[in-house]
């Protein structure tokens, strides 16, 4: 995570949060406002990544136990 640019790792939090504990948000918004924030603030590439990381996340969620 000290490798992951300030901004694609704020950008993680958010997504994160608003999948597993925002659930009046659907995980498909918060992906897209996140990959929306990424493209205008960092990179091509960040995008992907967050895309990636986020996609995994609300495919999980049901077995985290949180």
């Amino acid at each position: 995570m000290d490798r992951l640019p300030a901004v694609d790792r704020n950008v993680l939090r958010i997504g994160i949060y608003e999948i597993l504990w925002q659930e009046d948000v659907p995980d498909a918004v918060a992906i897209d406002e996140a990959l929306a924030l990424a493209k205008e603030l960092s990179t091509e590439e960040s995008s992907g990544y967050i895309h990636g990381v986020l996609g995994r996340i609300s495919s999980i969620r049901q077995d985290l136990n949180l």
